[in-house]
Order: structure tokens, then sequence, then C-alpha cells
């Protein structure tokens, strides 16, 4: 495994960073039991960088699979809180839950809006910022779907930390026409900010190419490291030999993609683009969500094509 310093905040990482959204509440929903032991096992394999977030509903499948482990840990939070006192609460819950007094990175979660920063989210920037100054918090950043918004803070000293999302189709990036991915990476790497890529397998559109997209991710020059969202053994045995360069029997890959299911996120804002997509009938709109009977889904991934807020992942 290769770790690196993740941009000029002098916290060492591992490349392979294990992402848990996919386990928790928003998406598969696993028992803090399967999660814990996952995660552990990612650990002893030498992947010391764990992502999570307040909304995730993860902070139990952390705690309980670092109890009793012994190694460097790197643990990432973030909150999509926009006040001061909101942050702040966010911040303590983080410290309380993973049973660790210093968080090492949080970020503003999901920040999407080119006036979140300066506007919106102000107070939940200071307050990080001030977390950061009394030692609560190594280092301090945001996550984003938007270019625009790295390209912004790339001349902000004070951002050390940034969480793009990532993948060969660019899918999920928000203003990406004509903006090129790699030259505003490239800037803000070179500015010596930490950057680790989010969805490198386009929120799981990906599975049947998984080799491919993996290695293209990690491969990239402009990434300290890359999330990846596992909720079983079978995933993260195939992904560590991807990450390594070794071959990967078809066997393995079909276990690692079995159960695969199409999900809506609970974010879904109800407005139907995606029904007329699907021939197998498989789509309907529930209490003003999309909702997915997976029964008679075939994971064709016409919906999530036309989904306008990437609502629609492959889980």
């Amino acid at each position: 495994m290769k770790y690196v310093e993740l941009g000029k905040t002098e916290i060492i990482v591992s490349q392979f960073v294990f992402g848990s959204l996919t386990m928790g509440t928003l998406q598969r929903n696993i028992t803090v039991e399967e999660g814990a032991l996952l995660i552990r096992q990612a650990l002893e394999r030498g992947i010391t960088f764990l992502d999570t977030a307040q909304a995730y509903g993860t902070y139990g499948h952390l705690r309980k699979a670092l109890n009793g482990f012994h190694g460097q840990v790197v643990i990432a939070s973030k909150s999509i809180k926009q006040d001061y006192h909101g942050m702040a609460a966010a911040v303590e819950e983080a410290r309380q839950e993973l049973n660790r007094d210093v968080i090492d990175v949080f970020l503003l979660h999901a920040v999407q809006r080119e006036d979140d920063l300066d506007q919106r989210r102000q107070g939940a920037w200071q307050c990080l910022l001030e977390m950061k100054a009394k030692g609560l918090v190594k280092a301090v950043g945001l996550s984003t779907h938007n270019l625009k918004i790295v390209e912004k803070v790339t001349d902000w000293p004070e951002v050390d930390v940034i969480h793009p999302i990532f993948n060969k189709l660019n899918f999920g990036l928000i203003n990406v026409e004509n903006i090129d991915p790699t030259e505003v990476l490239r800037r803000a790497f070179e500015k010596g900010i930490g950057i680790y890529g989010m969805k490198p397998l386009a929120g799981g559109h990906l599975y049947q190419d998984v080799v491919s997209a993996l290695r293209f991710a990690f491969n990239f020059p402009f990434l300290h490291a890359v999330a990846v969202g596992m909720v079983k053994a079978e995933e993260l045995a195939v992904n560590l030999k991807i990450y390594y360069g070794e071959e990967v029997e078809s066997t393995e890959l079909s276990a690692a993609a079995e159960n695969k299911r199409m999900y809506v996120i609970p974010f879904c804002k109800g407005c139907g683009d995606c029904l007329a997509t699907c021939d197998q009938g498989a789509i309907s709109i529930v209490a003003k969500k999309a909702k997915i009977e997976h029964s008679l889904c075939i994971l064709c991934g016409y919906c999530r094509k036309e989904c306008p807020h990437s609502m629609i992942r492959i889980i």
C-alpha cells in the first residue's frame, strides 16, 4: 500500500480510502457488526484512511471497527450544517461517536453553490477554522461535485483538503462544460491542497468496468487518494487486487458484483424524468420520490442517465 502526505497537511494517508457512504443509512444500510468487520479487514490490509460523514450514519461502524485496533488511522468526516453552532455540534458529535479527541479531517459536506462558502455557509466555515485553531480538527476543507467551487477555493490559503467527485465518465460533475477537470485538479494539487476523489465507479454505474475505472482513478496524478465504497468482503478483495495491479478472475468480479441493486438516494426531488426511460416498468413515484421495484429492474442504468440530480445509484 502506498502512503502519501495529504497535500501540505502533514497527515499521512493510504492512497486507497475506505468510503463508508454505501454501507450507511443513505444506501445499503448494513448492520454495525457487518460494517465494522469489513472495515477492520480493510485496516488489517493496510487501508488507513477512512471517510465518513454526519449524514452517513456510519460512525458506529467505524467506532466498532477501531475498537482494539492499534495501528495509525486517519478519519475524514463532513457535515452539511450551514451555521456556526450546527457545525460545532457536528464536530463534537464526531469526536464523541468516533471516540477520538481530534478529528483528522473535517469538511463542509456537498458544497455545490458558488455562494455557499462566503454567504450561506460562512458560519459553518468559520467554525471549522476555529475548531482547527483549537486543535480539535487537524485539517479543514470541503467536498463538492462542482468544478467551479474547486477553482474558487484553490486560492484560499485556509483550505487544506478538497474531496471532489472523480471518475472517467465525469458522472455527477456540475459545470463540467468548457472546464477541464484535469487542469482544475492539477492546479489545486500543485498548490499543495490535499485532494482525495470520490465515486470512482460513478455511483456504481461502472461496476461492470471496475478494473479500468479504479485504475484510472488510482493512477490519476493529481489525486493523493481515492475513496471507494464497499459493503462486502468480495468487493474489498477485488478492489485491492485492482489497486495492486494484480490479475482479477472473472469469478471474483462476479462475486463482487453479485446482488448489486439500483437505489434512489433519499434526497430524490421526485421530478419523474427517470420514468419514461424504464422499459421494465420498474420505477414509480411514491410519496413524491422515485421508487425502484428490484424484481423488475435489470440494472440497465438508463434511468440514472436521465436523473438531473444524480440521485440514482447502483450499490
